[in-house]
């Protein structure tokens, strides 16, 4: 008995290990057949399955799979023999290893359900192919139950406590161009990862929107139409802590970089707008910042043109708060697109409450309602005839405060005066100075983005300015009627209001060469401060207020203190305006540093007690009168040469009769002589010119002893 139930034993585990050998040898052809049945099966003979060899182990539930690939070579080949009647996507898939651990093995074999601690999937590679029409997939319910038959086939349910993708490449292409959109080192980690019948393609999408970790080193996308290239590099998308972090994004059109910004994160994501709906809606973005390409483009109805920001890969954006440092931005004229962009240095943005950024938005959309700021180190370009750089900035714009900052404005000429004479067929002035401390308060900072409108309740400035002409030149005998100040500015095509205008210890020098003493004379005016209001363009402003008042106290020629008040109709048809002003006492010798080169006569002595003057003018004259007190007036006249390098030459005997022709002292014998002003503008001058050549005239009156009044 013993011996036979021995006998018994050693059959029974003969027969064991001979169908556990067979079991060895034949499992992973009967798994193989399972799996590319049902891939076949579920596909409808479209896509095939293969891979080279395979490690299983039933007991602790472990397989391997190498060098899996699945593919369709009909719908490949219809693709490249250009049938049009082929109209689907295209998967191919190639995947290095695939590694499964603590599966279910029997239920697999069974068909039931697949289960599994650990799916990962090495280094995948993975290519979609549009082919037929453009027309964006709408997946409805019966789709996403016909999508879940096609991946689980019979099985009732697949799910996995963690699925993990290493490396992947992924592209998708329409037809047979190249792939436009290229994912690379791409890393993903999904956790308690289920599909079934009630979790279909729409809760599938929801473990991109809950559930997934994914890395991508680089992703490229190339716009097919107008050959620019998007380029996001070491990007980490984090569903559950909802934010979406970049290392770099670039693009470029050809060769202009269009966009370049690092270090670029968006917190609080709506991960379903995001993956879904092809929207982006977050709590905040922050950015290094880096460069950024801009347009203006000339639209109807805005003669300035709208600041365009490209934006061709989402349909929407709500991104609350915005923080973007260090940028420079190059800012072209899409009508000029070969002409040299503005630059802007270091701009740093700041914003809240940012309204909704759609397809094709211009830069006004994107901040309409938000409350933001901007500042930056400003920018800097040459005049269109190269004579002059403008620079401006560094700036602060903050559109909540409603304020501007400029620190500086400056105007630099590229050649010196005698350079600049050199080029001049006639005479023009040369121009140099800077603006600073600008501060702008009160300003609509939305309506300068809607239209370009500039409006202000104070603006002040520290503005230091300096003319030179040369009088050598021939003179430009261009009429400058309907040239003045306050016509100028209701010509302006820019609307603008500023309700005050304050100046604030500026700087006023005008440098002249004589024609006949060829010699430089320079007036000068410092410490100027004054105000000027009701700053216009705007019909509906002037009906309500017409006039534009100038007033201002300097020092002239550092010698004497001057007060001066203009009134400058905006509504005016002939140039109508008023000026008066007074003058303190000073030393009349210090004016021959401008009367010796500029009116060829020398005072060698006398005071200046006051000087009163007002005025009317139009365009073609200024009428009058003034008042200059002074005693002990001595003069000198002179006679040029043509060297500018000699002195000026005293005339003696006609010094001589001067002297006792003109009066020497302002009141004399209890009588105050008050000049009459009756002057004829030259059309050729400018408002200034009329203003100092009436005065002058009152001058020359009351020292020859005339008394008009």
């Amino acid at each position: 008995m013993k011996r036979s139930f021995k006998i018994l034993i050693v059959f029974i585990l003969a027969i064991l290990l001979a169908g556990v050998g067979y079991w060895q040898f034949v499992k992973k052809g009967v798994l193989k057949d399972i799996v590319q049945t049902a891939v076949k099966k579920q596909t409808e003979s479209l896509y095939y399955i293969h891979y080279d060899s395979s490690y299983i182990d039933e007991v602790k539930g472990d397989a391997t799979f190498y060098k899996v690939v699945l593919q369709s070579d009909s719908l490949q080949e219809k693709l490249y023999t250009n049938d049009t009647s082929v109209s689907s996507t295209i998967f191919n898939v190639r995947i290095e290893q695939v590694n499964i651990r603590g599966a279910n093995i029997p239920s697999f074999l069974q068909k039931s359900k697949i289960e599994a601690d650990i799916i990962e999937i090495i280094r995948p590679v993975i290519t979609i192919i549009k082919t037929g029409k453009d027309e964006p997939i709408k997946l409805t319910g019966a789709d996403s139950l016909a999508l879940y038959d096609r991946i689980t086939g019979k099985f009732k349910s697949i799910q996995a406590k963690e699925i993990r993708i290493v490396d992947a490449t992924i592209a998708f292409a329409n037809g047979k161009k190249a792939p436009h959109t290229t994912l690379q080192d791409v890393s993903v980690t999904l956790k308690n990862f289920k599909i079934d019948s009630t979790h279909n393609y729409d809760n599938l999408v929801s473990y991109f929107i809950k559930d997934v970790v994914a890395t991508v080193k680089i992703v490229s996308v190339n716009n097919e139409k107008n050959d620019k290239v998007l380029e996001f590099d070491n990007v980490q998308y984090n569903a559950p802590g909802k934010f979406l972090s970049i290392g770099r994004i670039f693009q470029k059109n050809n060769s202009r970089v269009l966009l370049e910004f690092r270090n670029n994160s968006v917190k609080g994501i709506s991960t379903n707008d995001f993956i879904v709906n092809k929207k982006i809606k977050a709590d905040s973005l922050s950015s290094d910042g880096g460069v950024l390409t801009l347009s203006r483009n000339k639209s109807t109805g805005n003669k300035k043109g709208a600041i365009e920001i490209d934006n061709e890969f989402f349909d929407e954006a709500l991104i609350r708060n915005i923080r973007i440092s260090n940028t420079t931005v190059q800012l072209y004229n899409k009508a000029k697109p070969q002409e040299a962009p503005l630059i802007l240095k270091n701009l740093k943005f700041n914003a809240s409450g940012i309204q909704n950024i759609y397809d094709g938005t211009n830069l006004k959309k994107l901040i309409a309602s938000s409350n933001w700021n901007l500042g930056g180190n400003g920018l800097s370009w040459v005049t269109s005839d190269n004579v002059y750089r403008i620079t401006v900035g560094p700036f602060l714009i903050d559109k909540e405060k409603s304020s501007v900052r400029i620190n500086q404005v400056a105007v630099t000429p590229l050649l010196s005066e005698a350079a600049f004479v050199k080029t001049l067929k006639i005479q023009k002035d040369r121009f140099e100075g800077i603006i600073k401390n600008i501060v702008i308060i009160g300003t609509d900072v939305q309506a300068l983005l809607d239209g370009g409108n500039i409006t202000a309740e104070t603006i002040s400035i520290e503005p230091n300015l300096k003319v030179f002409n040369d009088r050598t030149v021939p003179f430009d005998k261009a009429s400058k009627v309907g040239k003045y100040p306050h016509q100028q500015i209701v010509k302006l095509e820019t609307p603008m209001y500023i309700k005050k205008l304050l100046i604030k210890n500026g700087y006023v020098s005008y440098k002249e060469r004589g024609a006949l003493s060829k010699q430089v004379g320079n007036v000068f005016f410092t410490n100027v401060n004054g105000t000027v209001t009701n700053v216009t363009n705007m019909k509906d402003r002037i009906s309500v207020n017409n006039i534009m008042v100038l007033q201002a106290n300097t020092k002239f020629m550092g010698i004497a203190d001057i007060n001066t008040t203009w009134r400058l109709p905006l509504n005016t048809t002939n140039g109508a305006f008023t000026a008066s002003g007074t003058s303190g006492p000073f030393d009349a010798s210090k004016l021959s540093a401008i009367t010796e080169p500029l009116g060829i006569a020398s005072i060698k002595k006398g005071t200046v007690d006051g000087l009163t003057f007002n005025l009317e003018g139009t365009d073609t004259k200024a009428t009058g009168k003034s008042a200059l007190l002074y005693h002990n007036l001595k003069v000198a006249l002179l006679k040029g040469n043509s060297d500018s390098t000699k002195d000026l030459k005293k005339r003696g005997l006609l010094s001589f009769v001067a002297n006792i022709l003109i009066k020497d002292q302002n009141p004399s014998n209890g009588v105050t002589r008050v000049a009459k002003i009756d002057h004829t503008r030259d059309i050729t001058k400018s408002f200034f010119n009329l203003l100092w050549k009436s005065i002058f005239d009152g001058a020359k009156k009351t020292v020859a002893g005339k008394n008009d009044y």
